[in-house]
């Protein structure tokens, strides 16, 4: 006689395993959803955190009970589900962890929670947990130079060496004036032109062009990234205009006379020629939109620019010796244009400021103090057409600087 085996309680076991698997699925889909949106909602929380906090050890105010305001606001408040650590480590003043040298703070929030779990638990887990961080960085307030601080700016983007006398920067196709330039290089916003080698002699540093660049030991052309839009990016760090109604300028002095603290407007330029303009916490602010000043052998630039001019807030004339307003078109080498400027060796004096002259050329036919000019000269067209020797020593810290606001970034 043949036995029959019964099977009825082996669906039983089949549906046991297949709940067991189905509560493995919605455990990974519900619990698991909920994990993942935690960390998101924390993750934004210590970002939102880290920066508060950034900005407040920018303002020089307490920086945890500001990371944990926030990170409580949205719902972190380091109670019995999550954990909220603030930690900040000072950047110390010239140490490149900031732009411009300033100092600054990094800040990092950390955040660790715990998600209550539903189907999980049925596999032992009660809770499961994340944890986030987010870094961020504060810089503090700092100067800088002007146009990535080159001692030597030309501005004129005109890009052909075969006419040489129209670049940005140029020592003269047919003369033999030597360069000394310390503190930076020289920058042109179109062709850099030198007449032979070694007629520029940086000092360890170099000439960067825009465009093409010839004759010079050290020189690097096709500079695009440093490009400068003009007169956009010329007229966003132009001062304002103190002449006319309401404003600070003082007028001219007759030629000969000293310029004594303050910011003057200069409306006849011509009228210095081959005199001496002499600057004691002054800057020259020149109206004139068709000059041609001459120092041909007597007179010339000396002294020093605006340091304290009272003006409210950040002064905007500042380190500035001489600002020239802009004209269009722009002057396009020392015979043609409307605003050229000539000196050639002013005794045994120097001066020290930056001149801004953005349609201006501006003819350096030699200085006679081989200490150098300490100045930042910015023109649309810069250089020699002659053959006497020029001398610039430039410190960014006696010439302009300007203002760069405080800053935060979220580094990670």
């Amino acid at each position: 006689m043949k036995r029959k085996f019964q099977e009825k309680g082996q669906a039983l076991i089949l549906i046991a395993l297949a709940a067991v698997g189905l509560v493995g699925f919605a455990a990974l889909a519900i619990d698991g959803s909920m994990k993942f949106s935690d960390q998101r909602h924390a993750q934004n929380a210590a970002d939102a955190a880290a920066l508060a906090a950034a900005l407040a050890a920018t303002r020089q105010e307490a920086i945890n009970p500001v990371a944990l305001s926030v990170a409580t606001t949205n719902g972190y408040d380091g109670g019995d589900m999550n954990d909220v650590t603030v930690t900040a480590e000072d950047i110390p003043e010239a140490s490149g962890g900031c732009p411009g040298g300033a100092a600054g703070t990094e800040i990092t929030v950390t955040i660790k929670s715990q998600v209550k779990t539903t189907f999980a638990r049925i596999v032992g887990w009660d809770e499961l947990e994340n944890e986030v961080t987010a870094t961020s960085r504060g810089c503090g307030f700092y100067r800088g130079p002007l146009l990535n601080g080159y001692p030597i700016v030309g501005l004129n983007n005109y890009n052909s060496i075969g006419h040489p006398d129209s670049c940005g920067f140029t020592t003269g196709h047919s003369h033999s004036s030597e360069w000394e330039v310390e503190g930076g290089g020289v920058y042109s916003n179109g062709c850099a032109y030198s007449s032979h080698a070694g007629a520029v002699d940086f000092h360890g540093d170099c000439a960067a062009a825009a465009g093409a660049a010839a004759g010079f030991d050290c020189q690097s052309g096709g500079q695009t990234s440093l490009s400068i839009t003009y007169p956009d990016d010329i007229d966003a760090i132009m001062p304002p205009n103190p002449c006319g109604p309401g404003g600070i300028g003082l007028p001219q002095p007759a030629p000969g006379a000293p310029f004594i603290n303050g910011v003057y407007c200069v409306s006849d330029l011509d009228a210095y020629t081959s005199e001496d303009i002499t600057l004691l916490n002054a800057t020259l602010y020149v109206t004139d939109t068709n000059f041609d000043l001459k120092f041909a052998g007597h007179g010339g630039l000396y002294g020093s620019p605006t340091r304290d001019g009272g003006y409210a807030g950040s002064d905007p004339y500042e380190g500035y010796y001489m600002i020239v307003a802009r004209v269009d078109p722009p002057c396009q080498d020392f015979t043609h244009g409307d605003q050229v400027i000539e000196w050639r060796g002013n005794g045994s004096g120097s001066f020290t400021g930056t001149i801004l002259a953005p349609s201006a050329c501006l003819d350096i036919r030699g200085n006679g103090d081989p200490a150098g000019m300490d100045t930042q000269i910015i023109a649309y067209v810069v250089g020699s057409n002659g053959n006497a020797d020029v001398y610039i020593n430039y410190n960014p810290d006696n010439n302009r600087l300007e203002p760069v606001y405080p800053a935060v970034t979220l580094l990670r």
